[in-house]
C-alpha cells in the first residue's frame, strides 16, 4: 500500500511530530523512508552561516537516521538548497505519501501525492473520521483510512453530509461494504449540516485524531484543486489531516 514515505526533517514541534509519525508509518507498512531537509537559499548567502546550517543539518539528520535504524527502517536522507516549497513539491513525487508538519497548508494544496498533515502531536490513528462523497479521491482517502486503522487497531467513522437521506445512506453502505475487507471497527454517520461543520462536529464527538478527505479533481490533467470544505478542514482541523489523491 505505502511503499515509500517522505518527511521533511526539522526542529519545530510539528516537524518532530511529523518525523515520529513517518517512522511509525514506515515501520507499520514496511516502507522506505525519505528524510528531506530544505535550506532556504536566502538564508545561506553568508558562507559562515551556510557552514553552520549544514553542520546543524547533518547532526539532525544523523539523529533521525539513528532513530530509524533502531526502528528497523530503511532511511535515505538528502539536503536541498533553494526554495524549500518548490523542492518539497517536486521531490514528493518519488513517495507514495508525504508527511508534513510545517508550512503544511500551502504545500498540501500543490503536492500530487497523498499527504498527511500532522499537528502538534503524532496521531495514533485510533479514531479516524472520513468524509466520504463517492468520488475517486474520496475513495482513496477511505482506503488509506482503512489501512491505517487496521494497523493501529482503530475505528473508521465514515460521514456523508447530504439533505438527501437515501443518497447518503447508499454512499455509507458502499463505504461500509468496502471496509469489510479491513480488520477495523466501522461506524457510519449521516449529517445534514454543511460538510465542513459536520466533519468538525464528528471529530469532536468521537475524539478523532485524524480526519481523511479527498482532494477534488478539477481538470483532465494531473493538477488538483481544493474545494471549500477541503480547504477549511486543512486550515482549521484540530486533528491530523489525511488528503487522498
Amino acid at each position: 500500500m505505502l511503499r515509500s514515505i517522505m518527511v521533511e526533517v526539522g526542529d519545530s514541534v510539528r516537524a518532530v511530530a511529523a518525523m515520529d509519525t513517518a517512522v511509525w508509518l514506515a515501520k507499520a507498512f514496511g516502507a522506505r523512508l525519505y528524510a528531506l531537509t530544505c535550506l532556504d537559499e536566502r538564508a545561506v548567502e553568508s558562507e559562515h552561516i551556510r557552514r553552520m546550517l549544514e553542520e546543524h543539518t547533518q547532526q539532525r539528520q544523523a539523529r533521525f537516521e539513528e532513530q530509524c535504524r533502531k526502528a528497523g527502517i530503511e532511511c535515505r536522507s538528502s539536503t536541498e538548497v533553494g526554495d524549500p516549497h518548490a523542492a518539497i513539491v517536486h521531490l514528493a513525487r518519488k513517495a507514495d505519501l508525504l508527511v508534513l508538519g510545517s508550512a503544511a497548508a500551502s504545500l498540501a494544496r500543490e503536492v500530487v501525492r497523498h499527504v498527511l498533515v500532522v499537528r502538534d502531536t503524532a496521531p495514533a490513528f485510533r479514531q479516524i473520521v472520513v468524509g466520504y462523497a463517492g468520488q475517486e479521491n474520496s475513495c482513496n482517502a477511505l482506503q488509506l483510512a482503512g489501512h491505517l486503522a487496521e494497523r493501529a487497531g482503530g475505528t473508521v467513522h465514515v460521514m456523508s453530509s447530504s439533505a438527501d437521506l437515501a443518497a447518503a445512506t447508499s454512499l455509507l453502505n458502499i463505504a461500509a461494504a468496502y471496509l469489510d475487507a479491513f480488520k477495523v471497527e466501522v461506524a457510519t454517520h449521516h449529517a445534514t449540516l454543511e460538510a465542513g461543520d459536520a466533519l468538525f462536529e464528528l471529530v469532536n464527538e468521537v475524539g478523532a485524531d485524524t480526519v481523511a478527505i479527498g482532494a477534488i479533481r478539477r481538470s483532465k490533467l494531473t493538477m488538483m484543486a481544493f474545494g471549500d470544505t477541503a480547504s477549511r478542514v486543512l486550515d482549521t482541523s484540530p486533528a491530523a489531516v489525511l488528503i487522498g489523491r
